[in-house]
């Protein structure tokens, strides 16, 4: 049987604007004035995430774990657009920060996103069930990111 496909490069089929295609209808679903909220130990991780997300026009907030977010997000609920946080920190992980979330009062439904390098089926199922309305897989880049953002605000 002949492979018809062979001939086709994997990326040859997305065109080679699709992260700018993505970013402006990802930012055209967004309300006014953005703001994200990243939990994650790791430096370069958030750095990375703050940049993607600024180009696609969000403010940022920050902490490296559950706990701390928890309290800082208590006077920024009201604010927040979306919240990414990774599964595997100190102190508090992912999964703790997102059922302690749902818990509180003051939390509105602000999106909730987990973000991982274990996206086996256990972990995405696990975090769904805590009350993450989706998961990010680690490495993203701004495509992923965007289209994260546009199942989320669609």
């Amino acid at each position: 049987m002949p492979d018809w496909f062979s001939h086709i490069s994997p990326m040859s089929a997305v065109p080679s604007n699709a992260n700018c295609v993505y970013s402006e209808k990802a930012r055209a679903l967004l309300p006014p004035n953005p703001k994200a909220f990243i939990v994650d130990d790791s430096v370069p991780t958030r750095r990375i995430f703050r940049t993607i997300l600024e180009e696609l026009g969000f403010t940022v907030s920050e902490a490296v774990n559950g706990k701390l977010a928890l309290e800082k997000l208590e006077g920024e609920i009201a604010n927040t657009t979306i919240i990414f946080s990774d599964i595997s920190m100190p102190v508090m992980d992912g999964f703790e920060f997102c059922f302690k979330l749902m818990q509180q009062p003051w939390y509105n439904r602000t999106p909730f996103i987990l973000v991982s390098t274990e996206s086996d089926a256990k972990n995405v199922i696990k975090g769904l069930k805590f009350g993450a309305d989706d998961f990010l897989p680690k490495p993203f880049d701004k495509e992923i990111v965007a289209q994260v953002l546009m199942r989320i605000f669609q």
